[in-house]
């Protein structure tokens, strides 16, 4: 997340749609009253809350391959400032220009992600077991890499979750909900295929129920006709806060009993292939 967004008065941090609709409510509601939030859904990205007419409009600024940000079908810009500051002369596909902003009630900080806690420690975790680096040289390797080990570990950070359970038949998996207590919403995570897909294991009145979550070609990951996502663990976080076409919210991970988890509440990181590359300077910078 850019430090320069984090300190704007009308940045939210992570919150929900719904709660963003909130503050706008709280705050009055005028015409072109608008915040700013760090998406939910795509890496990287923000999503801009406007309110017009008493109506709650919201727009989506994805970052880009080049590094710029841009809400679907607009310009390019440098930052989501950039985006902010260009529509407050611009509507150019928003359905009014932006004129005020909803800044943050006294007290209330950005919210805090769910992977923002686990994020650094993973990336430390990583560098330490696949460059063999300590002290001034992993602080380093950190440093210079950090937004490819980012981007690199958001995209495999559900390998460490506890919901998620690797290659598993549909068979094991229900036989993995049904042990121990069957808890409204439980749920577990595994692989479907080799090309990328999963499936989502849902326990709802004491049976186990079955989605197929695809990855489409730009390699963002849905369940049938359901909201898009970058990573597993964003789309687990949007379902613990809405049903949103599943029987019900996600509630209560069904840990894998085959891989205990440490004190960060993550399961032991994967061995590194033998091939894989030892210098921070393999990092893929795409």
């Amino acid at each position: 997340m850019s430090d320069r967004v984090n300190y704007l008065s009308y940045f939210y941090g992570s919150i929900t749609r719904e709660e963003a609709e909130d503050f706008l409510k709280q705050a009055g509601m005028a015409d072109g009253l608008y915040l700013l939030r760090q998406s939910r859904n795509f890496l990287g990205g923000y999503a801009l809350s406007l309110s017009n007419d008493k109506t709650c409009y919201h727009y989506t600024i994805e970052k880009q391959m080049s590094g710029h940000y841009a809400i679907a079908g607009g310009k390019n810009h440098n930052s989501p400032v950039d985006v902010c500051e260009y529509h407050a002369e611009n509507s150019d596909g928003l359905v009014c220009l932006l004129k005020k902003p909803c800044n943050r009630p006294h007290g209330i900080q950005p919210k805090v992600g769910p992977f923002e806690d686990l994020k650094d420690q993973l990336i430390r975790e990583y560098v330490q077991m696949t460059w063999n680096l300590e002290g001034q040289a992993l602080e380093q390797a950190i440093i210079s890499q950090k937004p490819q080990l980012e981007k690199l570990i958001a995209t495999t950070a559900h390998e460490r979750m506890p919901w998620f359970h690797g290659k598993k038949s549909r068979e094991d998996s229900e036989a993995c909900m049904l042990r121990g207590p069957r808890t409204n919403g439980k749920f577990l995570i595994r692989d479907r295929d080799s090309n990328g897909s999963y499936a989502l294991c849902l326990l709802h009145e004491g049976k186990p129920y079955h989605y197929r979550i695809d990855r489409d070609k730009t390699g963002k990951l849905s369940i049938q006709d359901g909201k898009k996502f970058d990573t597993l663990w964003q789309m687990v976080d949007h379902y613990c806060h809405k049903s949103d076409g599943l029987l019900r919210v996600l509630t209560e991970p069904c840990s894998n009993p085959d891989h205990p988890v440490d004190t960060f509440g993550l399961m032991p990181a994967p061995p590194v292939p033998s091939n894989h590359p030892r210098k921070p300077s393999s990092v893929d910078r795409s």
